[in-house]
């Protein structure tokens, strides 16, 4: 058996997670990228992860009016998928998604049954443009709003009013913007406990 994880004679004990993260930012930025790579580093730990992709929450068409990214869904859908992986035994919730503002954030907090604190990833607008291009996954219009979109997100999310922590990604390894969420977000789970 596992020490240090979650696993304990062949049963699986359910620990209440204190502080849930979630890697914020534009279009380009590497919010899955960066969070797959804390989700490895976490697995290394024994401190037993989910990672949740926040896009894929609230996937679905056509979007209300009133909710044009799917912020509800994407909160009920966060809740049902962190429900189950709780009851198997995860006790550190990695998001990655936008959070445009303080309600998303607190919306956030209410699916995941515990203070969400955002990472916010920082880039450029000609460094987001470049990333964005170099997926090759949009085209013509589509990838034109992309960017701008991106752009947009990039100056309104540094006024978001959303607590948390900022790193800039320009000129860095994945594995160092990895490095520093995780030791910033261990730095508040470490504030929180006291």
């Amino acid at each position: 058996m596992r020490q240090g994880g979650s696993v304990i004679d062949g049963r699986r004990r359910r620990v209440r997670i204190k502080t849930a993260l979630v890697i914020s930012g534009p279009p380009g930025v590497g919010k899955t990228t960066v969070g797959w790579r804390v989700f490895d580093l976490c697995t290394d730990a024994d401190d037993d992860p989910a990672l949740v992709d926040l896009d894929m929450m609230g996937s679905a068409w056509p979007a209300p009016d009133d909710d044009p990214f799917q912020s509800r869904l994407r909160a009920k859908n966060l809740a049902a998928v962190w429900g189950n992986y709780h009851a198997v035994g995860s006790r550190r919730l990695i998001m990655a998604g936008v959070v445009e503002s303080e309600a998303d954030q607190n919306t956030l907090s209410a699916a995941a049954g515990s203070p969400v604190i955002v990472c916010s990833l920082l880039a450029s607008p000609a460094a987001l443009e470049s990333r964005i291009r170099g997926r090759g996954r949009d085209h013509g219009p589509d990838l034109d709003k992309l960017i701008a979109r991106a752009a947009d997100l990039a100056t309104q999310l540094t006024h978001a009013g959303v607590t948390g922590f900022a790193i800039d990604t320009e000129d860095r390894s994945v594995d160092e913007i990895a490095d520093e969420v995780l030791q910033q977000w261990n730095a508040v789970r470490s504030r929180d406990a006291r």
